[in-house]
């Protein structure tokens, strides 16, 4: 298996910065995946990276919920602009 012939590099992107369950918001790992990351088998990595995704959807999904409740209410003008739609019925 490939894993076995080449390291798997760290998923970090430099934005460290926590969120209330303790995951990375710019890598999605926790406390202890971050610090053991360049001790543990690329078997290890490889399983943490397949989580990462998951995780990321999760974390985001309340964010992307709000965005879309926020851009249901505004639309682009002809120069691109967002303009408030107005419901008067």
């Amino acid at each position: 298996m490939q894993n076995e012939l080449f390291m798997i590099d760290n998923p970090c992107i430099g934005v460290c910065a926590m969120n209330k369950k303790d995951y990375c918001m710019g890598c999605f790992r926790n406390r202890t995946e971050r610090q053991t990351w360049h001790i543990i088998s690329n078997g290890e990595r490889a399983k943490i990276l397949k989580n990462l995704g998951r995780r990321r959807r999760n974390i985001n999904a309340p964010l992307r919920h709000k965005q879309r409740q926020t851009l249901v209410n505004y639309e682009f003008d002809f120069y691109g602009q967002f303009e408030q739609l107005s419901f008067d019925f």
